[in-house]
């Protein structure tokens, strides 16, 4: 079965042209999130360039991995991997948390993993005023050792001043990367719906729908997530540098395949949008990539078929 999905690297090769000179080079002239695009650069003086092919390399987009059963182990491995190379470049780690099964799976976390009072936990989203996430939160961070202060939960309030509010605290941050157009945590962990919904962000909502439009955190209200709520954006979420989107189980397999497979609209998957700054996992099992395997193969037997 397919244990990743990934776009690969091709790796080529250039050779020089000698002509009455120097020696020809090749320039860099467009780069997109998919492919980088090579074409002859013009030599000085009045000998004209050969051209020589134009070709493509692919980026990986998505790396999946498909689990016999429960990955809570794996994920505690990645973060911890990812927290110790993070204290020991910066002196500190971020990582971004949602609710529910995600974030109890950090309970599994050894004791000894990397310097837990160097981590600052965030949290990708809350409902008010009942605030789930932050009490998961905060029983994560006491397993996980990190101390209180470093639990940096949604204040009380309106929606919309808590957003406002919010969204200068990431701003702000010492352990997050503000160097871009919107804050960079270091590692987001996001669950998933069986409708594709990420956090608070839910298909064809006025939320997913404010994407590129560089808002941090957005206010909403939604019967989805039982009223209001809280939540950061789609453009925050792609700036982590890595994120881990978990979809477990056969109620997920339709939203799964529809996700990896890219067979959506603008709005209607939010999980299929989730392209991290570095790296993006999808932590899967046998249930919930059944279909995307079974779509899979009829493309497999349709190119044979082209063959």
């Amino acid at each position: 079965l397919y244990s990743h999905v990934v776009f690969l690297f091709f790796f080529f090769s250039l050779f020089s042209l000698w002509l009455r000179g120097p020696a020809s080079m090749l320039a860099l002239v467009s780069c997109s999130a998919t492919a980088l695009v090579l074409s002859p650069a013009r030599r000085a003086g009045n000998l004209q360039m050969l051209a020589v092919e134009e070709f493509a390399i692919s980026k990986e987009i998505k790396s999946v991995r498909v689990f016999d059963g429960e990955y809570a182990d794996d994920i505690c491995d990645e973060v911890a991997a990812a927290a110790r190379a993070c204290i020991a470049e910066k002196g500190s780690f971020s990582l971004c948390i949602p609710g529910g099964s995600v974030v109890a799976a950090l309970a599994q976390m050894p004791a000894d993993a990397f310097d837990a009072s160097k981590v600052h936990l965030f949290f990708a989203n809350e409902k008010i005023p009942s605030y789930p996430c932050k009490e998961g939160g905060l029983d994560a961070a006491k397993k996980l050792g990190v101390p209180e202060a470093n639990v940096h939960a949604f204040g009380e309030g309106e929606p919309a001043a808590v957003a406002e509010s919010y969204s200068s605290l990431l701003a702000s941050h010492a352990s997050i990367d503000n160097s871009g157009a919107v804050p960079s945590v270091d590692m987001l962990l996001l669950g998933t719906g069986p409708d594709g919904h990420v956090g608070c962000l839910f298909p064809d909502s006025a939320e997913i729908k404010a994407s590129r439009a560089g808002k941090v955190v957005l206010a909403g209200n939604d019967a989805r997530a039982d009223g209001d709520f809280v939540a950061i954006s789609l453009d925050v979420m792609n700036a982590a540098k890595c994120v881990i989107v978990s979809a477990a189980g056969a109620g997920r397999a339709e939203m799964v395949a529809k996700a990896l497979a890219g067979n959506f609209g603008p709005f209607d998957c939010p999980a299929g949008l989730v392209e991290a700054e570095e790296e993006t996992l999808w932590f899967t099992d046998k249930e919930s990539i059944a279909v995307f395997d079974e779509f899979a193969d009829i493309e497999d037997e349709d190119e044979l078929e082209e063959e």
